[in-house]
C-alpha cells in the first residue's frame, strides 16, 4: 500500500482502529457458524433494544418489500435470513461510530452519513436489477466503503477539512487529495478496518481497490464494481461531498460490466432516487 509507513505512524499517534461493538460482533460470529439457530441469534439482538428497534423498523420499510408486517426480532431474522440480520447489525453498530463525537451528527458525519446509506441502499438495488444474489452483500459493501473517511475525520480533522477544502476549491478527486494531505487514503484505512473486523480478505481488497475499478490490470472483483456503481450513483442524486448530478452511465465500463443498460440504469436511479430518502429516516 502507498503511504502504509505513515499510515502506521497516524494509528500509532492517535490511537488504534476503532473495533466493531461488542453487540453487532456476536452477530456476526453467530451468522458465521452454520450450526447457530435462530433462537440463539435473536436473544444477542434482544439484548440491544435500540438494535432491535431499528431492525424491525427497516425490515418493515420498502427496501425489503414483505408481504406481511413483520413485528418481532424473530419474525425478522426467520423472514430476512441470517445474511441481511448481519447487515442491519453492523449498519447500527456504524451509526454509533459515527456518532462517536456526541448525540448529534455534525455537517460532515452527517454527509459522510447518508452518503454511506445512500450507497448501501443503492447497492442493494443495483444487485436486485443485475444479480440478486449479492444483495445482501451489496448493502454492507456500500454501507462500509468509505469508512477510512469517518476515521479520517474523528482522527485528523484539520485535515479533513484541508482536503474537503482541496476538492471543492481544485476540483481533485478525495483520493488525490489525501495523497496530498496525509500520503494515504481512506480506501487504505478502510481495508484496515475490515481487516480488523474480520470480515473477509475479499471485502478487504474490494474497499482497498474501489476507486481503481478502471485502472487494475487483473479482472476486477465483481464486489469492487458494485461499490463503485453504488458510490457513482449516489453521486448523481446528490448524497455526499462530492455531487455529480450530470453523470452519464451510457458509456460507463462498471454499467457495462454489470450488464446495466441504460434503460435498466433509468429505473435504478428512479427507483433508487425514492427509496433511498425513504430509508435515510430509518437510519437516522
Amino acid at each position: 500500500m502507498a503511504g502504509h509507513v505513515s499510515l502506521k505512524k497516524l494509528i500509532m499517534k492517535t490511537g488504534d482502529l476503532p473495533s466493531m461493538p461488542f453487540v453487532a460482533t456476536k452477530v456476526m460470529q453467530i451468522v458465521s457458524d452454520s450450526n447457530s439457530t435462530v433462537n440463539e441469534l435473536q436473544a444477542v439482538i434482544q439484548d440491544d433494544q435500540a438494535l432491535a428497534s431499528r431492525i424491525l423498523k427497516i425490515a418493515n420499510s420498502a427496501l425489503y418489500a414483505r408481504s406481511r408486517q413483520i413485528t418481532t426480532v424473530t419474525d425478522a431474522i426467520v423472514m430476512l435470513g441470517f445474511n441481511n440480520i448481519r447487515s442491519l447489525a453492523v449498519a447500527s453498530a456504524t451509526r454509533n461510530l459515527y456518532l462517536k463525537r456526541g448525540k448529534v451528527l455534525g455537517l460532515k458525519d452527517k454527509l459522510l452519513w447518508e452518503h454511506s446509506v445512500g450507497a448501501a441502499v443503492a447497492g442493494r438495488i443495483i444487485s436486485q436489477h443485475t444479480s440478486p444474489k449479492y444483495a445482501d452483500e451489496a448493502f454492507l459493501w456500500g454501507l462500509l466503503h468509505d469508512i477510512g473517511k469517518l476515521v479520517i475525520l474523528q482522527k485528523l480533522p484539520d485535515e479533513f477539512d484541508q482536503i474537503v477544502q482541496a476538492v471543492y476549491n481544485n476540483g481533485v478527486s478525495f483520493i488525490e487529495a489525501e495523497k496530498e494531505v496525509l500520503d494515504f487514503t481512506h480506501a487504505e484505512v478502510g481495508a484496515l478496518i475490515i481487516r480488523k473486523w474480520k470480515l473477509s480478505e475479499r471485502f478487504e481488497k474490494a474497499i482497498l481497490n474501489h476507486h481503481n475499478v478502471n485502472e487494475a490490470d487483473e479482472p476486477v472483483d465483481i464486489w469492487v464494481r458494485y461499490i463503485d456503481m453504488a458510490n457513482k450513483l449516489c453521486k448523481k442524486l446528490g448524497f455526499g461531498f462530492v455531487k455529480q448530478e450530470d453523470a452519464d452511465f451510457s458509456e460507463d465500463p462498471t454499467a457495462l460490466a454489470l450488464g446495466i443498460t441504460p434503460e435498466k440504469m433509468d429505473v435504478i436511479i428512479t427507483v433508487a432516487q425514492q427509496m433511498i430518502r425513504e430509508e435515510m429516516e430509518l437510519f437516522s
